[in-house]
């Protein structure tokens, strides 16, 4: 969590997951959850977008050339029962043989930058959910 102030990324420690939650991502539209879980051999990012129902199948269609095109990130889709699909972007970050802070912070960035990129182009290809469109009540999968 140093590391993330010293790169002036804004977080919050969440009671329920004890993820931490990267602002930044969680406040664009149609993310529900943006959150860095630290391992002990690593750190995973994980970013959860709520998609239309109506464009999971030309989604699901899209998802090897969407992998090949964001090679650093793992996109792919998560459907629960009670709740709309959800696009799943991760990265997974190394750490067992030493990492320092430039390092992470810079792996950071650009995953959070990959993934503002890949929610721009499913926004624009039109498997975003709208605000305008009516949904259920999402909740947080922890």
């Amino acid at each position: 969590m140093r590391w993330l102030t010293a790169g002036y990324i804004d977080h919050y420690v969440c009671e329920n997951c004890h993820g931490i939650h990267l602002s930044e991502l969680q406040e664009l539209d149609g993310i529900l959850e943006s959150r860095l879980f630290v391992e002990h051999e690593g750190a995973i990012v994980t970013t959860e977008i709520e998609v239309r129902p109506t464009g999971l199948l030309a989604l699901m269609a899209d998802l090897s050339r969407l992998n090949m095109n964001y090679p650093s990130l793992k996109v792919f889709i998560d459907i629960v029962d009670d709740n709309l699909p959800r696009l799943i972007v991760a990265d997974y970050l190394h750490t067992q043989a030493g990492m320092d802070q430039r390092q992470f912070l810079w792996i950071v960035q650009q995953t959070m930058m990959a993934t503002q990129q890949l929610l721009q182009e499913i926004t624009e290809l039109g498997f975003l959910m709208q605000d305008d469109e009516p949904q259920k009540t999402p909740s947080a999968v922890h």
